[in-house]
Parts: structure tokens; C-alpha cells; sequence
């Protein structure tokens, strides 16, 4: 249930681009019908803690998804004051909401604690990266450089302010904290090791003058990330990252085992499974790589029975997923070539429905989930069938029926490539500034072959049927649909899948893409060739 309501959202949140066409204005509004629907529905018909906190997180995202588009698709200095008044009027409308949500909530009051976390913690995270961000900008704009120095007396003044500010609902208090952190600790790290020692002690003198336990947690995580990015990449040479992983790691456990308070045991533990994966992959000694795997199942697999037969939740749920993290990346790391990718996922679906479907049964007084509900999962699955299938055959006529085109491919960029999995493909006709053409719209560019058979792009284009310039036709014109963006043009055929390590070959040597392109401008890619 909280599965599929989450890929809803995000299936929304990912096609309500702001492109102004009837099919996008009519996404956004049944989207934001859905969210007005179920954040009245799950906090006064039927109350809801988790389906309310997931609708709540989504809203929040939808507006900050669409102002940012349009402040930054309208970019102009005036939009970095704009960012901030909505920082202001984004908090203020959450402190509202939440004053609003505890008088008008059927919610009891421990699920009405649990939605205030979930809100002041989505809250503050958007704010503060949001506020960092245009201050940062501002302050560059009137003073005319970024000063590290003085951008990390700021972001601690600001982040000091929290100490001082009376406020009813801590959204505001919070928000300020983390906005200062961001802009103080991003600086710390480009200035004097002597300043940024002076910063790290009174960050972690913060510890005796924060009250709220949860604010103390998170001083005492934010304290070992500065010291996870500052010491390792500053002096390289003499510590290396894998020391740095192992004592953070020791001292975790330590405070996890004498800590009796709830954050802090909680902060510990994440962080020591979080270190302990981190460990994995940070040394080049296959010897060590090994040790650490075996050590970290050993520990992970201990934990999460001991966790099972006392029967703490948190603890439970945090082993499990890093167990299964850790079963994921070692899967890729040595298994890869001995069980196919889609197999193994067959086999898991198969393993944890046969699972599920065993102890439901161990419910005696009530039929399984699966027998409950047997026609509704068969509808679902033939209906995923059915979608799959159109797109494949959608496919397969457009390779029997598109016509073939040669495009000339960009320098391939290394750090968007997964070695046995994909290359990120760059095309010529990708770099193409397109005048009175917005973010996100179709486009249709116009491409005529050149003597070396490759073909290049036309200097004519068509949006909403409509050309930029008088077309006249020729034979061999090809119109291939993409979406215009600042940075480039998509196409769709960006991504070529490929054998298990043959990427670095592949970024070398390719020069050309064969595509076929269909009648209306849809294009798929064929191969890649040198």
C-alpha cells in the first residue's frame, strides 16, 4: 500500500513538467486535485498517519517542483530575491498548516506527533537547501566574489540564531539551523585548517547548548560528515579514507552501546551500518574488501536476529535494509556473471510471493491476502502485460518501418557511465540553442544527410506545427521529435544498453549512432558504431 501510493506520486511528480501544453496543464491540475483529495481525506474522513505524511512530503514537492521551474526557466537577479521570499512564505505557510492540522485532525496524537516530524522534517530539508542557496547568491552579487571567510561568519551567525529566536513551531528555528550549516560548512572546507578547527569545536560545542534531543542527534551526525569530507580529502597522503571510516565506526558503536538516549542510540546506529558499507568499497586491497564484507554480514546478520527476538522495530527495519544493501551490491560485484540480472530478480519475486503467500496462511481465522484478492492481482498483472506489450510492438514497428540515420555522437561523458549496465550516449544535434523555444517543450528538428552520409541538422525546425523559418522540402528530410531543455536536447536514444564490461571499449571507440527514426519523429536507437 505505501509502495504503490509513493510510485503514484512519483510517477506525477516526474510528468508534471511545465510546459504549458493541454496535456501538461491537464496532468498538473488532476494532480493537484489528487493531493487536495488526499490530504483532507486521510486527515478528516478516514485518518492515516503514513498515506497523510507521504501526501503532505509530495504536496510540499509539487509546489517547490513548479515555482523553481518557473523562477529559474525566467531566470533574471530579481530571481534569487524571489527563491528567498518563497524560503519565507514556504515556512510560514508550513507553520500555518501545522497549527491548522492540530485543531481540524481526527488523527490521534501520537500519529498527529508523527505527521509534525514528517512535515518539519521535509520542511527544513527544502527551505534550507533552497535558502543557502539564493543567499549565497545574493551575497555574491552585491559583494562581487564569494569570500569563504566571510560566507562562513555568515552561515555560523545564521546557524547561531537558532539559540535566540522564540518560535511556537520549531519549522522556523530548524530551518534557520540548517541554512546557516549548509553555508558554514560547505566554506569550512575551503578555508585555513586553523579556521575550520576553530568552527568544528564550536559546532560541537553546540551539543551543551542544544535542549531538544533530536537537534543534538543531528549536530552529532553533521559533526563526523565535516570530519568525513575534511580530513581525508585535505591530508590524503598521510590519513586515508578507510582509517577515517573504521574509528568513526568504533565510535558509534560505543556511543550506541552507553547511549540510553533514543536519538542519539538511533543516529549511532545508522551511521555505524552506513560507515561499515562505506568501508566495503573504500579500500583497492582485494584482501581487505573481502574482510570487511564478511565482517559486515557477520555483524549485519547478528544484529538484525538479535533485533528480531527483542523485537525493536527501528532496530529491525534498519538491519534488514542494509543487509539486503549490502546482498545487492555484492550480487553485482561477483555474482553478475554467474545468474543473469532479470533471472535472479525472477527468482526473488517468485521466492517472496510464495513467502507471502505462506504466512498469511498463518492466519487461520482469515483467507490469505493472495486468495482475497486473486482476480484483482491477475487484472493487474495481465493490464502490465498488456502495457509492455504495446510498447514493444510500438518498438518493433518502428524498427521494421522507421528509416535508418547516421548521427555523429559528442565526446561520451565517463562519470555518467555504469560499466555493465549502460553508456550515457551525447549527440551532435543534442548542443543546439533553439530561439523562442521554452524548457520542456516538443521540437521537431529538421536533418539532412552531408557527404559522409551522416546526418546533420538543418538549421529549420517545427514546434506546434508550425516552422521557424519557410520550409521547402527535400528528398531524404528526416524530422526527429525531441524535448528542449537549456543544456540540450532529448531525444530518447540517450542511453544504449550494453554486454557486462565492455563500457570503457565503447566510450573509445564510438564515433557514430545508427537510429531509425518513424513518421512522426520518434526515434530509437539501433547500435552504436566507430
Amino acid at each position: 500500500m505505501y509502495g504503490a501510493f509513493i510510485v503514484i506520486h512519483f510517477i506525477f511528480l516526474s510528468i508534471s513538467q511545465p510546459n504549458y501544453t493541454v496535456l501538461s496543464v491537464s496532468i498538473l491540475i488532476a494532480y493537484i486535485a489528487l493531493s487536495i483529495v488526499s490530504l483532507f481525506y486521510f486527515s478528516k474522513v478516514q485518518s492515516h498517519k503514513g498515506l497523510l505524511g507521504i501526501s503532505i512530503v509530495a504536496a510540499a514537492l509539487l509546489v517547490v517542483q513548479q515555482v523553481l521551474w518557473y523562477l529559474f526557466d525566467n531566470y533574471s537577479e530579481l530571481t534569487l530575491f524571489l527563491v528567498l521570499g518563497f524560503v519565507f512564505l514556504f515556512v510560514a505557510a508550513s507553520v500555518w498548516f501545522i497549527n491548522w492540522l492540530s485543531h481540524h485532525t481526527n488523527a490521534q496524537q501520537k500519529s498527529l506527533r508523527v505527521i509534525k516530524q514528517i512535515i518539519i522534517i521535509g520542511i527544513t530539508a527544502i527551505a534550507s537547501i533552497l535558502g543557502s542557496i539564493s543567499i549565497g547568491g545574493l551575497v555574491t552579487l552585491f559583494t562581487g566574489e564569494y569570500s569563504q571567510n566571510f560566507m562562513m561568519l555568515i552561515g555560523t551567525a545564521i546557524m547561531l540564531s537558532f539559540f535566540f529566536i522564540k518560535a511556537a513551531v520549531p519549522t522556523v528555528k530548524y530551518t534557520l539551523f540548517m541554512t546557516g550549516f549548509l553555508i558554514s560548512g560547505v566554506s569550512a572546507f575551503f578555508v585555513y585548517d586553523a579556521l575550520f578547527f576553530i568552527y568544528f569545536v564550536l559546532f560541537v560545542s553546540l551539543l551543551w547548548f542544544a535542549k531538544q534531543k533530536s537537534l543534538r542527534a543531528a549536530i552529532y551526525t553533521l559533526a563526523q560528515l565535516l570530519i568525513l569530507i575534511k580530513l581525508p580529502t585535505t591530508y590524503y597522503e598521510a590519513i586515508q579514507l578507510d582509517y577515517v571510516l573504521i574509528a568513526l565506526i568504533l565510535l558509534n558503536v560505543i556511543v550506541c552501546c552507553l547511549t540510553a538516549c533514543l536519538p542519539f542510540k538511533r543516529s549511532s546506529l545508522l551511521l555505524t551500518f552506513i560507515f561499515s558499507l562505506s568501508l566495503i568499497g573504500s579500500v583497492n586491497s582485494p584482501t581487505l574488501n573481502i574482510t570487511y564484507s564478511i565482517l559486515f554480514f557477520a555483524f549485519s546478520t547478528a544484529f538484525l536476529f538479535k533485533s528480531v527476538r527483542k523485537d525493536k522495530k527501528f532496530e529491525f527495519t534498519a538491519s534488514i535494509i542494509f543487509w539486503f544493501i549490502f546482498l545487492g551490491t555484492q550480487y553485482y560485484d561477483y555474482l553478475w556473471d554467474l545468474l543473469d540480472k532479470s533471472f535472479a530478480l525472477l527468482l526473488l519475486g517468485a521466492l517472496f510471493t510464495a513467502c507471502s503467500y505462506k504466512f498469511d496462511l498463518v492466519e487461520k481465522q482469515h483467507p490469505s491476502f493472495i486468495e482475497q484478492h486473486k482476480k484483482r492481482i491477475v487484472f493487474i498483472i495481465a493490464l502490465q502485460l498488456m502495457i509492455l506489450g504495446g510498447l514493444f510492438m510500438k518498438n518493433e514497428i518502428l524498427l521494421q518501418s522507421g528509416k535508418e540515420v547516421k548521427l555523429e555522437l559528442a565526446p561520451l561523458d565517463p562519470r555518467s557511465l555504469l560499466q555493465g549496465d549502460y553508456v550515457e550516449l551525447h549527440y551532435e544535434i543534442s548542443d543546439i540553442e533553439l530561439e523562442k523555444v521554452k524548457d520542456g517543450q516538443r521540437v521537431q528538428l529538421l536533418l539532412r544527410k552531408n557527404k559522409q552520409g551522416v546526418f546533420e541538422y538543418a538549421k529549420q525546425y517545427k514546434i506546434h506545427d508550425k516552422w521557424n523559418s519557410p520550409y521547402q522540402a527535400k528528398k531524404g528530410d528526416v524530422l526527429i521529435t525531441g524535448t528542449y531543455y537549456s543544456w540540450g536536447i532529448q531525444y530518447g536514444i540517450e542511453h544504449y544498453f550494453i554486454p557486462e564490461g565492455t563500457g570503457l571499449q565503447i566510450e573509445q571507440e564510438a564515433k557514430h549512432a545508427k537510429v531509425k527514426v518513424g513518421k512522426n519523429g520518434d526515434a530509437i536507437l539501433v547500435e552504436v558504431t566507430p
